[in-house]
């Protein structure tokens, strides 16, 4: 239990105060066995993996990885470095078409945002699109003397252009 409270980031002091022993004394008994976990400092995973710290900072901030803090530092396990990459590989995927996205953009990538800015409606999801008919219907039951005014609107604009494309047919002609 003490090693495994050890490789959980608790220092000497608190394991010594959580089993009613000195810090040196749980320093001794640490010492006969070998360590398994090995922590790393925030700056030795940053030269190691060829980050920034600001980085792994951001990162750390974004919730993708998760180190521990015992004494003021942020402290890695071999196996978090490890996973590291494949962690920012997997949470820096466009949500609509999995293609790896540029820092900036935090949930798709430049052709997804593009798209999405242009076709709003067509890129919402079903059931976005069913809240959005209930809120429509709504809005049409509150206001019917305005929405008789855009429909109508609607229905003049769509006849205007039918009649302009009927006349670039005539032109063409």
């Amino acid at each position: 239990m003490l090693i495994r409270e050890r490789s959980k980031g608790k220092t000497l002091r608190q394991l010594g105060q959580m089993f009613g022993r000195s810090h040196e004394r749980v320093r001794k008994v640490l010492a006969k066995y070998p360590s398994r976990v090995t922590l790393l400092s925030e700056n030795s995973v940053a030269v190691k993996l060829g980050y920034p710290v600001w980085w792994l900072t951001k990162l750390r901030k974004e919730s993708i990885i998760n180190p521990i803090k015992p004494g003021g530092r942020w402290l890695y396990s071999e196996e978090q470095v490890r996973l590291i990459a494949a962690l920012i590989a997997e949470a820096r995927k466009c949500q609509q078409c999995s293609k790896p996205r540029p820092a900036g953009y935090p949930r798709f990538c430049r052709e997804c945002s593009q798209y999405r800015r242009k076709h709003k409606y067509e890129s919402l999801s079903l059931e976005a699109k069913a809240k959005h008919a209930k809120r429509c219907l709504a809005w049409q039951k509150a206001n019917q003397e305005k929405a008789k005014k855009l429909l109508s609107r609607a229905h003049r604009k769509s006849q205007a252009e039918q009649g302009r494309g009927a006349m670039i047919a005539d032109d063409r002609s």
